[in-house]
């Protein structure tokens, strides 16, 4: 477990600028996680950059920050072993993310995981990591109502933006990824709402909108005559998709919503609308987050005992070939010292029962110290030597 690492940044923790840097850097320079690290999962989404490792045998946390991410870079965080699980299974039941108990990241990091595995880069610590950590985002769903189903980033924006909206109101979504799509479907619930979905593949476009009773372009249309609206969502990777040309065309515009990674909007290019861009979204989840105190304590409870309970899962497998050695240390010597007045299977139960309080030590031993320290005194005592032989 102590070769558990998590090393990344996040919109809440760091910041919309230095996490567009930490992604950029990420999916363009492709950094050598594997001179480091025996596995590795990325979960890269539009609120968080992270990378999850099991680190090669002597390579410090700080000696892998330091080789992954550059100088130039914000520092971001590093968590270590439990506090690294911790983190996981935060981030998995939502209690990290911008607006706490939205659906997608659930989903996002079960995705990141499968992704790995495709690509042969997960092994026994990542996947027992990420298996951990997606059961304990399972019990907080089923215990703690944190959010209604299908609640996004997008949810923080909708109650003001419906409310500068008039009635009827014309609204396009721009872009049709996952989560453009949890803001059509939010959006499409309203009445009185005339909705364009946009996306540059007009077919995935064009689906989604047969679905929802909405009405669909390209993107490539959309630029050269986009219809008059009274507010868009902008759910790209593209940056400055929505400049000054734009917005200047667009007379009756009200609000906009940007949850685009890096910014879609050119913020100077809005005045004159309200702009809900990622920044304004921290501060309406911060706001949640202290309605949800009682709720968000309870879920942080839940992650407390099954982080206990899974680091005791672990520490138990990780020395359960030491306990093995152990008892056939005790299965040996009574074999050789009463063997030929005691019937076997006597000898497999008092090697049990001899071995019980030692085992018994050897986990405390693990729980406090590791499990390097119960097979060291393994060692030390020349049982892993006799079992072995």
């Amino acid at each position: 477990m102590q070769r558990l690492a998590l090393i990344g940044v996040s919109q809440r923790r760091g910041g919309v600028e230095a996490l567009t840097q930490w992604s950029h850097w990420w999916q363009s320079q492709a950094p050598g996680v594997f001179e480091l690290a025996e596995e590795w999962v990325l979960v890269l989404t539009c609120n968080r950059c992270e990378a999850v490792l099991a680190l090669k045998e002597g390579v410090s946390l700080e000696f892998a920050r330091q080789a992954l991410i550059p100088p130039e870079l914000p520092r971001g965080y590093a968590y270590l072993g439990e506090a690294a699980l911790e983190h996981l299974a935060r981030v998995a039941a939502s209690l990290d993310s911008v607006n706490p108990g939205e659906d997608q990241i659930m989903r996002q990091v079960r995705q990141a995981f499968e992704t790995a595995q495709q690509a042969g880069t997960v092994g026994p610590l990542t996947r027992f990591a990420f298996q951990s950590a997606l059961k304990i985002a399972k019990r907080v769903r089923r215990e703690v109502a944190l959010a209604p189903a299908q609640t996004s980033l997008f949810s923080l924006a909708r109650p003001a933006l419906e409310a500068l909206l008039p009635r009827p109101a014309k609204v396009a979504v721009v872009g049709t990824g996952e989560m453009g799509s949890l803001a059509a479907r939010s959006l499409a619930s309203l009445p009185g709402i005339e909705l364009w979905l946009v996306n540059r593949t007009p077919e995935k476009a064009r689906l989604l909108a047969e679905a929802l009773g909405a009405r669909f372009m390209s993107l490539q249309d959309f630029q050269a005559h986009p219809p008059l609206l009274d507010a868009l969502v902008a759910a790209t990777p593209v940056a400055g998709l929505l400049d000054a040309g734009f917005f200047q065309g667009q007379p009756r515009l009200k609000a906009a919503v940007d949850l685009g990674m890096p910014r879609n909007i050119v913020p100077e290019a809005a005045r004159g609308v309200v702009l809900f861009d990622l920044n304004l979204l921290e501060r309406l989840g911060e706001e949640r987050r202290t309605r949800l105190r009682a709720d968000l304590a309870r879920a942080e409870m839940i992650v407390a005992e099954e982080l206990e309970q899974a680091v005791a899962d672990w520490l138990e497998r990780a020395i359960a070939p030491a306990i093995t050695q152990m008892r056939e240390a005790y299965r040996r010597t009574l074999a050789e010292w009463v063997g030929a007045q005691v019937a076997p299977e006597l000898i497999e139960q008092l090697a049990h029962r001899f071995a019980h309080f030692p085992v018994k030590g050897l986990r405390g031993l693990a729980r406090r110290h590791g499990p390097e320290a119960a097979e060291h005194f393994l060692q030390e005592a020349g049982l892993l030597e006799v079992g072995r032989g």
